[in-house]
């Protein structure tokens, strides 16, 4: 993915920035930073906006949902009890 095409990675760091340097932030303030990188994709008319915001709110869902017991909704905690 050519990231001067579409203007990715202005879209990409504004999203990387969102989550944070450590992840995390609320479920409602990660999915407010998808949709804005999905929204930043769609107005620069990049064909890859839908498929880019499947990825980033699995790969968000998997890596950054934190809750309070190994497994309530996070999959990787599932996988890997000790991650």
């Amino acid at each position: 993915m050519d990231g001067t095409k579409h203007n990715r990675n202005a879209g990409c760091r504004a999203h990387d920035n969102a989550y944070g340097i450590y992840g995390g932030g609320s479920e409602r303030e990660r999915r407010a930073a998808d949709l804005a990188l999905f929204r930043h994709m769609r107005s620069n008319r990049d064909p890859l906006a839908l498929v880019v915001l499947f990825f980033v709110t699995f790969y968000g869902w998997f890596f950054f949902n934190y809750h309070g017991s190994p497994w309530h909704g996070q999959l990787s905690r599932k996988l890997f009890p000790n991650y």
